[in-house]
């Protein structure tokens, strides 16, 4: 769905505020109206305005005896007994208003606010079922709404939305598209309807004309990527993307009283934004910052800024200034295109503050390097890595260096991907010689594969967190497959509820990692902690049944908190320990 956004007023019953009580009077068809009647009518309208509601429902008591049947009277009657504190006889009254739905758009007036009642009361169905019994009549052919009608019909939209009549919502709010000017959000909304329906192409041309003030909104960017993306127009997708990061360069959360302090997070600019989704997901990446937010929001006041977009300097001098700062600007790959290590640590530098996981930092911990900083360290393993870049005219030559380092089976892995994105497990010749295909033109890393595999020919990883040198086992986890996924996977959930035993013996082993796996184990994970240029970062490992610890992943980018469904939770008391060794590490940062 995409996520528009709130309107200043009321999603619905726009039309029964009191600023919009005045609107035109709609007779019914075929009826005549006097001009004492309409003085009397607005004069009523007037009281009701005003906040004097009794005074209101009386006066229109009196014109009803001349109209008993008026919609209109009836409509506004029923508004008003609500605003009296009546709300069963302003439902009855807003019922009997729409037994004439020809008069529109009088009809969608007195929809609108019987279903906004309904809604607000939390009668969604109700809503919906009278939504279904009162559809109104079609709009005047030719009749362009003014200012209190366009309210009216968008409030009646986004109300039908609500209780999910998608269909009715969109056959109303489509043909006003051309008359609504440059209201953005009403044009989202009947984007997010036309692409609900699988009508993405409708949807892209409905966002892609000029708003005026609108285009200052950052979600009008975001959804137009995702538009262009789901059409697979990648140069739209990228350049609207760009729009985004520039038009919110920072996203600033919410102030509470428990906050202590403001901690910026330095993120990267999305460079093409998929999904519909809400502006903090697009700030923040599936990371463990991202967890970092959601954890300590009560504790601190998060401040994202995309450090790669050119306004975020000035977006800064705005905002309060930070005590600390966390850069999740980390993918050392993509630090060494061209200048972005020298941009990105100066950016960062200027705020005067300490930063956690500085570029400079994050920079020394690529894949290569690793693989050369354990090399030669007595029971630690690193499997081999090698950079390759993919030329089509060098291939065999490229396949028989690959074969000579690294044998088969070997993993191949895309350089700027993570979370295994990207990472296939190759047998043989012909399978290189394929994964090499798709790479054309691309860099890639060939790493040694180092079998892990257990006595019951299952899987085992496990991840350790590590806080300013401090490491913590947070995960184990036994699999079919040779690359271990985390539980919040469907396919490892199924793994586990078909072998509970292993989920045990995973929490045993979290619990008390040294009684199940060896009283030397912290031994090798504070080499590990020790040798590590990152204050906050992540491990995959296993222990060998010869006792040498052999490293799958090291980087600060994964999730360290849990992402599991609650029934295959890990142990609650690690995930409570780690929370708490994060937040006292963050707060002794801020002297520093």
């Amino acid at each position: 769905m995409i996520n528009s956004p709130p309107r200043t007023k009321k999603s619905f019953r726009l039309s029964g505020t009191l600023a919009t009580l005045g609107a035109r009077y709609y007779p019914a068809r075929g009826l005549r109206m006097s001009t004492s009647f309409q003085v009397s009518r607005e004069r009523a309208v007037a009281l009701h305005r005003n906040g004097h509601v009794d005074q209101a429902i009386s006066a229109y008591l009196e014109l009803l005896k001349q109209q008993p049947d008026s919609a209109d009277l009836l409509g506004l009657l029923g508004v008003a007994k609500e605003h009296g504190g009546a709300p069963e006889e302003a439902e009855r009254l807003l019922r009997l208003s729409l037994q004439d739905r020809t008069t529109v758009p009088l009809a969608y007036r007195n929809l609108n606010n019987l279903l906004g009642l309904l809604i607000e009361s939390g009668r969604q169905e109700e809503a919906k079922s009278a939504a279904e019994a009162y559809s109104p009549d079609v709009w005047p052919p030719g009749r362009v709404p003014d200012t209190v009608e366009h309210d009216i019909i968008v409030s009646l939209v986004s109300a039908l939305k609500d209780v999910g009549l998608a269909d009715l919502a969109l056959a109303i709010g489509l043909p006003h598209l051309s008359t609504m000017g440059k209201d953005v959000e009403f044009a989202m909304s009947i984007a997010d309807l036309l692409h609900a329906a699988g009508r993405d192409d409708d949807a892209f041309a409905v966002l892609d004309r000029d708003f005026g003030p609108g285009e200052e909104l950052p979600n009008l960017h975001a959804v137009r990527a995702a538009l262009a993306y789901k059409r697979n127009d990648l140069a739209a997708c990228r350049q609207s993307s760009h729009r985004f990061a520039v038009s919110m360069p920072i996203l600033l959360s919410e102030s509470t009283s428990s906050q202590q302090f403001v901690l910026a997070v330095f993120n990267r600019s999305p460079e093409l934004v998929t999904d519909f989704r809400e502006p903090h997901n697009h700030h923040y990446s599936s990371n463990f910052p991202s967890q970092l937010v959601k954890a300590f929001a009560d504790r601190f006041r998060f401040m994202s800024v995309l450090a790669d977009s050119p306004t975020a300097v000035d977006a800064l001098r705005g905002m309060p200034r930070p005590a600390l700062a966390l850069n999740n600007v980390v993918n050392a790959e993509q630090l060494m295109v061209e200048d972005t290590l020298q941009r990105v640590s100066a950016f960062e530098d200027s705020l005067g503050v300490k930063v956690i996981n500085h570029p400079k930092l994050a920079v020394q911990a690529t894949r290569q390097k690793n693989s050369d900083r354990f090399a030669d360290i007595p029971g630690i393993v690193f499997p081999k890595v090698y950079r390759y870049h993919s030329d089509k005219d060098q291939r065999l030559a490229l396949i028989e260096e690959i074969e000579s380092r690294c044998g088969y089976p070997v993993i191949i892995r895309t350089v700027f991907q993570q979370m295994g994105v990207g990472t296939q497990l190759v047998g043989d010749r012909q399978s290189l010689r394929e994964a090499l295909d798709k790479l054309e033109g691309f860099q890639f890393y060939a790493i040694t594969y180092l079998p892990t595999c257990q006595s019951d020919g299952k899987f085992r990883s496990l991840r350790a967190a590590f806080i300013n040198k401090q490491p913590l086992i947070i995960r184990a986890d036994y699999s079919d497959h040779w690359n271990v996924r985390a539980r919040r996977n469907p396919q490892r959930q199924d793994f586990y509820r078909k072998n509970p035993h292993l989920l045990d013996k995973a929490n045993r082993i979290v619990l008390d990692p040294e009684y199940e796996l060896g009283s030397n184990l912290y031994d090798k994970i504070k080499i590990v902690a020790e040798i590590m240029p990152l204050e906050i970062f992540g491990v995959d490992f296993d222990l060998a049944e010869d006792g040498n610890l052999i490293i799958f992943e090291t980087n600060a980018t994964m999730n360290l908190l849990s992402t599991s469904p609650k029934e295959l939770e890990y142990p609650p008391q690690i995930e409570k320990k780690l929370r708490q060794i994060l937040e006292k590490f963050l707060i002794s940062q801020i002297a520093r």
